[in-house]
């Protein structure tokens, strides 16, 4: 597995997210901006995205997933932030 695999996998469940992956070997670090994320905490956030790849995660194909789940305002506000 890739961060282009990875990518495509969550794609299916949050089809309008923006989504940035990449990793090491077989740790991730994965972003998801998604409007679904909005009013949820953000352990319910990372839970929806590792409910996805727990088959991944079991098997061996990802080691570690570091997740940053945002919602699109909080993603824009980081952009904001960095500029």
């Amino acid at each position: 597995m890739n961060a282009d695999d990875l990518i495509a996998l969550l794609q299916q469940h949050f089809p309008d997210a923006f989504i940035q992956a990449a990793n090491q070997g077989n740790k991730f670090d994965v972003r998801v901006v998604d409007a679904s994320f909005e009013g949820k905490r953000l352990v319910q956030r990372q839970q929806a995205v590792y409910g996805l790849v727990n088959e991944k995660i079991a098997s061996g194909d990802i080691h570690a997933l570091n997740i940053q789940a945002l919602t699109p305002e909080e993603w824009a506000a980081q952009q904001a932030r960095s500029e």
